[in-house]
């Protein structure tokens, strides 16, 4: 029998990361598959919610053909009553980004959570910064003068952090002038020194893009495959393995929709109405994220070619 020699030691320097961001419905699982079949890779999901196990329908998962297709890690991590955020997937996702680099893959970090991704890249800011008389009483501000308002204010004395938070963001917008208040300097300053403090990977970033109306074209016959997939009898299984609507993980889209529908409190035309509307907010929202992101390259989904060439390109390059 043919031994087989062992795996090149790594590379010094850092591990190189090709990500693959964007909007929902935008076409990343299929952009994905292509880059790691193209390029040897694996792919790591980044996607707050495929990491529940029985939310398939409404996660838009990876169906088994894809999965087979290409590999894929964090999908299916916890139950839906589980506790999960943005510290754990930072730690499993960059456990899986070195057995991938030990088993000589390419990972390919594929996902609309902006907040997974950026914990995997950068950790996550941690700001000791803070005083709870000045929280309460930014918070007693907010509900007197409403939330816009002070997002005005922290335009005023952190513009950076205001741009990248929605006006009507409570618990951000108060923490961000908490911090201002407490520290003399904006919150955006501290998460700069933060980014620089932990840098592990060098990363490519690649944004996929496209006309606003057909991206909410491609949203709204989403969600209608989803339902005509049996979102509605995904919901319902979930309900009766006692999965209640007030877990995290139900007040998701889709999900809080179709508790509510089951539970009689809107009825079917209204379901589908408020899904697509919140679903494309949401991808507004995304978007807002990641256009604030540096560094992001740009390109229509059916530019594949070109996101090779410059994947290719980057991991000729030698570890910085």
């Amino acid at each position: 029998m043919k031994a087989h020699s062992a795996p090149p030691p790594p590379a010094a320097g850092k591990p190189k990361v090709i990500v693959v961001c964007g909007p929902t419905a935008a076409g990343k699982t299929a952009v994905g598959i292509e880059l790691a079949a193209a390029l040897g890779g694996e792919i790591i999901s980044a996607d707050s919610m495929q990491v529940y196990r029985y939310m398939d329908v409404g996660t838009a998962k990876p169906t088994a053909a894809e999965r087979a297709a290409a590999a894929h890690h964090l999908i299916d991590v916890v139950d839906p009553d589980e506790p999960f955020d943005a510290a754990r997937y930072a730690v499993l996702a960059r456990e899986t980004v070195a057995a991938l680099h030990r088993r000589g893959k390419v990972p390919l970090v594929v996902g609309g959570t902006g907040l997974y991704i950026k914990s995997l890249l950068h950790g996550l800011f941690r700001c000791a910064a803070g005083d709870p008389a000045v929280r309460l009483r930014l918070a007693a501000e907010a509900r007197s003068e409403g939330t816009p308002a002070l997002h005005a204010r922290l335009a005023a004395c952190d513009p950076q952090t205001a741009s990248r938070l929605h006006p009507n963001d409570t618990a951000r917008v108060v923490r961000a002038l908490e911090v201002f208040e407490v520290a003399g300097r904006p919150i955006s300053a501290f998460q700069r020194a933060h980014r620089f403090a932990d840098d592990p990977f060098d990363a490519l970033l690649i944004g996929l893009e496209m006309e606003r109306e057909r991206l909410y074209e491609r949203i709204d016959r989403r969600v209608d495959a989803m339902l005509a997939a049996g979102l509605e009898e995904e919901v319902r299984g979930l309900l009766a393995r006692g999965y209640g609507p007030d877990l995290k993980s139900m007040q998701s889209i889709g999900y809080s929709h179709l508790s509510a529908l089951l539970a009689g409190r809107i009825d079917r035309p209204e379901t589908v109405r408020t899904l697509k509307r919140d679903t494309r907010r949401f991808a507004k929202r995304q978007l807002t994220w990641f256009r604030a992101t540096p560094g992001v390259l740009w390109l229509p989904p059916h530019r594949t070619g070109a996101m090779l060439q410059r994947c290719r390109a980057f991991l000729s390059r030698p570890r910085s």
